[in-house]
């Protein structure tokens, strides 16, 4: 079972008025301490997923800590994009973990967590993270339920997606809060940054 993490990483940024992905905490950026963290959780492979109008930053950060990203040539999608290029590319996976590069305060935990959620449950069709009821991130879904989301006709976000009645989910329970917590604005960066 090879897992593929995507962090979604496109988007233009405009309430935060920069790249969360460069954003920094305790000497690392977001982008490169997700890279860290999701490795060390056991994902055989982190893709960046970057695009819009801070590319050139993105590409430059993300050759500074020596990882290939992909470019999203059509970030207006929304994340869904970011995911199917993540799907489209080359290579050899079983499981797509994905994470949105703006939760920035996912564990190495949290990550190992929901791949052995995988390893032990491998009749579901894909892995949540959940605190306290509520669905969070990452996600973790198999390859072949995520191939509908890249047709003409598919599901036009992820959350559609898992919301078909037929789709079996597993919800993986942590204790972390901060799975739930995404970076919107400045204020939130100062709020959550302070917990982490």
């Amino acid at each position: 079972m090879k897992v593929r993490g995507v962090i979604t990483a496109a988007g233009d940024s405009r309430r935060v008025g920069q790249p969360k992905a460069l954003l920094e905490i305790s000497g690392e950026t977001f982008i490169e301490r997700l890279v860290r963290v999701m490795k060390a959780g056991g994902v055989d492979e982190v893709i960046p997923v970057v695009g819009g109008c801070h590319t050139p930053e993105l590409l430059e950060e993300c050759q500074r800590i020596g990882i290939e990203p992909i470019h999203n040539a059509d970030p207006e999608r929304g994340p869904v994009s970011s995911i199917i290029c993540g799907i489209r590319e080359p290579g050899e996976w079983d499981l797509l973990l994905i994470h949105p590069v703006d939760v920035i305060g996912i564990t190495i935990a949290d990550v190992q967590g929901l791949i052995e959620s995988g390893r032990k449950h491998p009749d579901h069709d894909a892995w949540i993270m959940s605190h306290g009821m509520r669905r969070g991130h990452p996600v973790m879904v198999r390859k072949e339920v995520l191939s509908s989301l890249a047709t003409e006709d598919g599901p036009e976000h992820l959350r559609a997606l898992l919301g078909q009645p037929h789709l079996s989910l597993h919800h993986e329970v942590t204790d972390n809060p901060l799975i739930l917590e995404d970076v919107d604005d400045l204020q939130d960066w100062e709020r959550i940054r302070n917990r982490i």
